[in-house]
């Protein structure tokens, strides 16, 4: 499998029941493609550099994921049709990566970002 970065700009006018919607379709979508998502990241609303369809804001989205070139031709199909989305771009991270040791790396993450935060408030 080969290792991903999705960023797309979604409409900044819609609710957050609408956002999660458009977060969530894209999310699901990949793993039904048997993509495996390292990582869901959600900037919010930014400023764009420029105006995209007479939008001059956007609500920013980064989807990291393995899957196989199939799928990220589905996944940029599927962003293409909805109206919600403004921009996308996808990058190739890494030729070959095994899904599981990323699932292990990210959980190590995790575990020292808790414990630097129990750490800073006082906790042990």
């Amino acid at each position: 499998m080969k290792r991903y970065e999705t960023i797309y700009i979604v409409n900044p006018n819609l609710d957050a029941d609408s956002l999660s919607e458009v977060v969530t379709k894209f999310s699901d979508l990949t793993q039904k493609l048997k993509g495996y998502i390292v990582k869901i990241n959600e900037w919010g609303k930014r400023k764009l550099a420029y105006e995209v369809k007479h939008f001059d804001k956007g609500y920013y989205v980064v989807l990291d994921f393995c899957a196989l070139p199939g799928t990220v031709k589905e996944l940029e199909r599927n962003l293409k049709l909805d109206d919600r989305v403004l921009k996308y771009l996808t990058v190739k991270i890494d030729e070959e990566v095994d899904p599981e040791d990323l699932k292990a790396v990210e959980h190590e993450k995790e575990g020292r970002k808790e414990e630097s935060y129990s750490e800073s408030i006082g906790e042990e």
